[in-house]
């Protein structure tokens, strides 16, 4: 059983490690998206193709930060930050749709939703301790 524990929080602080990458990434991917779309709007049409590769960028960040956050759980994590991806995820996608159907009344909005969800799962993954094996049992390591 304890080799069940330290395999499991292992991969929790795989995972940690994986959603702290892919989620700064995305977060500094994000404020170019905001950036590229500043310019297409002022007049930088070449940024227009910039502004989509970012968006694809983004959404394979995502995809890792979704991995990411099902490694957590699996090692005995908190399920918040999947479903934090997940909606950001999704609102991310309506995003998309909305920019690809020109409806930027609403793209813009969703866009600075997205970006803030970002920050906030950011800095939840710099800020939520790794879990390390401490006398057969999992603990935070601000406990010890």
């Amino acid at each position: 059983m304890a080799t069940t524990d330290q395999t499991r929080t292992r991969w929790h602080k795989v995972g940690l490690q994986l959603f702290r990458s892919a989620i700064s990434a995305a977060a500094v991917v994000y404020l170019f998206q905001a950036v590229s779309a500043g310019q297409f709007l002022d007049g930088g049409y070449d940024f227009l193709r910039l502004h989509q590769l970012g968006t694809t960028v983004a959404d394979g960040l995502m995809a890792l930060a979704l991995i990411a956050t099902t490694l957590m759980k699996w090692g005995r994590g908190s399920l918040r930050p999947f479903l934090g991806v997940l909606a950001t995820i999704l609102v991310s996608q309506a995003q998309a749709a909305c920019g690809a159907a020109r409806m930027v009344w609403l793209h813009v909005p969703l866009g600075v939703l997205v970006i803030g969800l970002v920050w906030v799962l950011a800095w939840f993954a710099w800020t939520e301790p790794a879990v390390r094996e401490a006398g057969g049992r999992p603990v935070r390591e601000d406990a010890s």
